[in-house]
């Protein structure tokens, strides 16, 4: 009876244990010292994975978007400088008869 609820506690704290992709089990029993490798569901891999590369994905857009803004402000800072020279070309043409 013991040993089943040492089991129990055991598969509840594998359960929990969801930080990563592999989850080391070890026993209290006759196999002490020795770790059991026990990979999780393959669904939940492929989750993580996918999880992984839309962070990826987003990272990245979060960067074209910064990249983005900062060509369009160089764009428009152009465009003014060229309206501005524009104007005073205007202006000296208007000025000559």
């Amino acid at each position: 009876m013991e040993e089943e609820e040492k089991k129990k506690q055991e598969e509840e704290h594998r359960l929990k244990d969801t930080s990563g992709d592999i989850v080391i089990e070890t026993s209290e029993h006759k196999d002490k010292g020795k770790a059991v490798a026990t990979e999780h569901d393959p669904l939940v891999l492929m989750l993580q994975e996918q999880l992984a590369t839309q962070k990826a994905d987003q990272e990245q857009l979060k960067e074209d978007v910064k990249n983005l803004t900062e060509s369009q402000q160089h764009v428009l800072k152009t465009q003014d400088d060229m309206n501005q020279k524009l104007d005073a070309i205007l202006k000296f043409m208007a000025s000559k008869p």
